[in-house]
C-alpha cells in the first residue's frame, strides 16, 4: 500500500442507493422530472409499489412528492450519469421524465 492509501476502503453503493434513500419507505418505482437544460431543477412527482401479481397496476404512495433541494440534487446528480438507464415517459419541451425502477417485482426473482 502507499503512504496515503487507507487500510480499510470505503464500501462503493450502487448508483441507485442515493435515489433509494430520498424514496418514500417501500418504494420500488419512482416518478421524477428533471430540465435537461439544468439537472438541478427536478422533483420526485410520484412513487409506486408494486402490485400483489403480475400485470396488476402500481399502488401509487401518497405523499411521495417532493420538490425539496435535496431531492432536486439528488435526482439531478443521477440523472446527469445515469439517464440512459431508466425509463422515459414524456417530454415536454426540456421538462423530462423518467420512471426509475428501484426494486424489481417479486416474480421476477
Amino acid at each position: 500500500m502507499g503512504t496515503y492509501a487507507a487500510a480499510i476502503q470505503p464500501r462503493r453503493t450502487a448508483p441507485y442507493a442515493t435515489l433509494v434513500e430520498i424514496a418514500p419507505a417501500g418504494a420500488d418505482v419512482i416518478l421524477v422530472r428533471a430540465d435537461l437544460k439544468d439537472w438541478n431543477r427536478a422533483e420526485l412527482l410520484a412513487a409506486y409499489t408494486w402490485g400483489p401479481y403480475e400485470g396488476g397496476p402500481l399502488d401509487e404512495i401518497e405523499g411521495a412528492a417532493d420538490s425539496s433541494l435535496h431531492t432536486a440534487l439528488t435526482i439531478g446528480a443521477f440523472l446527469s450519469r445515469y439517464s440512459g438507464t431508466t425509463g422515459f415517459v414524456r417530454a415536454e419541451g426540456s421538462l423530462m421524465t423518467y420512471r426509475i425502477v428501484l426494486l424489481r417485482p417479486c416474480w421476477e426473482f
